[in-house]
């Protein structure tokens, strides 16, 4: 069957057929092997506003673009020079905004190992600041590689934050970090939970509507 253009149909051994939107825009159609064209049309038709409305979500968010040695840190963009004086270290110019070392980081292994490092460095410091400041008592923390949450919340009071949280502003960061440790208290979304946010980070609207527009370059 002739598809649409930017779309990508698979026949796997399914019961039920699945249409995923990527953020590019691009549509793949997963339907089971006894799916006629027929049958793939009218799912397509079907489900057009939907795959209009996923799209325009995406065409919503903005892109952080960086040049090809340019790497997102605090939501600032830093350029990385290679530099074989530092043959163990790595230097962080925060007021120019450049990153010396010896380490190729811009290979995508060594750098999300860095990303990594640096994430457990400051985000695990800023938490114990915040839960100490704000009077939140938590039981651990762990620094993640999730897909898709930035945070979380366990019912053991353990947090989890996810390591790109490194790329965003302190801004982000702080309200995820905030977001979590009232979870340690109210572990739902009530209103409850909503009205102590917002009394204790007052800022959460211009988080969240960072993440809304720049959350996919983390």
């Amino acid at each position: 069957m002739m598809m649409p253009e930017n779309h990508t149909l698979q026949k796997k051994d399914i019961k039920h057929a699945r249409i995923k939107v990527a953020e590019d825009g691009h549509v793949r159609v997963l339907v089971p092997h006894s799916f006629t064209d027929d049958d793939i049309s009218a799912l397509l038709t079907k489900k057009s506003k939907w795959i209009a409305k996923q799209r325009a979500f995406f065409n919503k968010k903005s892109r952080i673009e960086l040049a090809r040695n340019q790497l997102l840190l605090f939501g600032n963009r830093y350029s990385y020079f290679y530099d074989d004086t530092y043959s163990r270290k790595i230097l962080i110019d925060h007021s120019f905004k450049t990153i010396r070392a010896k380490k190729d980081l811009l290979d995508p292994a060594i750098q999300k190992k860095w990303y990594k490092h640096e994430a457990r460095k400051y985000l695990v410091s800023r938490t114990e600041d915040l839960a100490e400041r704000l009077h939140f008592k938590y039981k651990a923390i762990y620094i993640r590689d999730q897909k898709t949450k930035l945070g979380n919340c366990s019912y053991d009071r353990n947090i989890s934050l996810n390591w790109r949280l490194i790329k965003a502003p302190t801004l982000i960061s702080d309200y995820i970090i905030i977001h979590e440790l009232v979870h340690t208290k109210i572990m739902n979304h009530s209103g409850k939970f909503w009205t102590l946010l917002k009394s204790l980070y007052p800022y959460y609207k211009d988080a969240m509507n960072w993440l809304d527009k720049y959350g996919n370059c983390l």
